[in-house]
């Protein structure tokens, strides 16, 4: 109803023009358009209201085509813009909540194979940053002791064979082994290094702490490098037919509102049936560390991603029949035509029926022309009924 009278207000402020128009034009009869079954043959006032007849032309009548004629002073009025349908690259747009986690390939267990004592302890908390190459504590172990011997005497021919690879074994690294081979003599408390950057997320020895390992495992302590995490994304199970390895994505850390560009890396090949969801599993470089592991993120994905005939979201009209979109068919001349539509994303509307590329649309006022073309319309049905045109008073 709002846009109907809106329509009547705009053909009151375009009646002048047309009416002036009337030579170029063929008009049929005027009309009021509060009472468009009672038809005039002169231009004039309304006898029921005090607003100007509004002249019905032989151009917007007959054919079926529903083709209706604007000036450019009531386009301007209307404020109408127009596009071209075009085929753009786009996909379904798909929204899903996820968690911020570490990155499997990137954690380091540091671990020793023989019993011993800690006798110093340089990473002594979790949290703690350590480089490659950095020391993380040193062990006095007397099996460990023994092997460094041998591996001496092996050095000098007293022993056949490379003692180095036990040395390995037993947790010693290439850095531990050269400073060993360096100093020719064993080195009692033996040193275990950082094999990369990274941030303790786990301790389980004290300095001083006896490692045994029936009780307490080899484990010493866990390294994460976090300058590069995953996401994973939790993607109801009827939208993973969409995703593929590749898929770009927007990620949004809840409450900070940083966006970052990301793609789907892998799709886990198991689903949750209790939430009726998959995981996606996205990688960003974190070379900051901003992003924290167990940080919640919303992820929008760009799934199955295609060139598609699209044209502006806002220029498709829906009512009871169904879609349609107003389109250009000439200079002043507009057409309502029914479409069919895809997926909408990213502010477009995907047309697959009912439209050709590079067919000119309507994007902006076309409401107004459509509450129009339903008003003539509505006029050109009653022609049909024994109405004689009236006279203006």
């Amino acid at each position: 109803m709002r846009a109907f009278i809106i329509v009547l207000l705009l053909l009151t402020f375009a009646a002048p023009t047309m009416a002036a128009e009337k030579s170029e034009r063929n008009v049929l009869y005027w009309y009021d358009p509060m009472v468009p079954g009672q038809k005039f043959d002169k231009p004039g006032k309304s006898p029921y209201m005090d607003m100007d007849l509004v002249p019905f032309y032989k151009e917007e009548a007959g054919g079926g085509n529903n083709i209706i004629s604007i000036d450019a002073s009531y386009q301007q009025a209307l404020g109408v813009k127009t596009e071209p349908a075009q085929r753009r690259e786009f996909g379904k747009t798909i929204h899903a909540f996820g968690y911020v986690e570490p990155s499997t390939r990137s954690e380091y267990v540091v671990a020793v194979r023989k019993n011993g004592w800690i006798t110093d302890l340089k990473a002594s908390a979790v949290g703690d940053t350590v480089k490659k190459g950095d020391l993380l504590f040193t062990l006095y172990s007397p099996d460990l002791i023994v092997v460094q011997v041998d591996y001496l005497a092996s050095l000098k021919g007293k022993i056949i064979g490379d003692a180095s690879q036990r040395l390995r074994l037993y947790g010693m690294d290439e850095k531990a082994i050269a400073e060993l081979k360096q100093k020719g003599r064993f080195l009692e408390q033996t040193p275990f290094y950082a094999p990369a950057d990274g941030t303790v997320t786990a301790l389980n020895v004290r300095k001083g702490s006896f490692v045994d390992m029936e009780d307490n495992g080899e484990t010493i302590m866990t390294l994460q490098d976090l300058s590069q995490v995953w996401v994973n994304a939790h993607v109801p199970i009827r939208d993973l037919q969409f995703l593929s390895a590749g898929t770009p994505a927007t990620i949004t850390v809840t409450g900070t509102g940083e966006t970052y560009k990301a793609s789907v890396d892998f799709i886990y090949p198991e689903t949750d049936l209790q939430d009726r969801k998959g995981m996606a599993r996205l990688v960003l470089d974190n070379p900051e560390g901003r992003l924290k592991p167990n940080m919640p993120v919303d992820v929008m994905f760009a799934g199955n991603v295609e060139p598609r005939l699209a044209v502006s979201e806002e220029a498709v009209l829906y009512d009871q029949m169904g879609a349609h979109i107003i389109t250009v068919v000439g200079e002043g001349h507009f057409q309502p035509v029914m479409v069919e539509t895809g997926i909408t994303s990213e502010g477009l509307t995907e047309i697959t029926s009912g439209l050709s590329e590079e067919q000119t649309v309507v994007t902006s006022g076309q409401f107004m022309i459509d509450a129009e073309s339903n008003l003539r319309g509505g006029i050109e049905n009653m022609t049909g009924m024994n109405m004689e045109p009236g006279h203006d008073q």
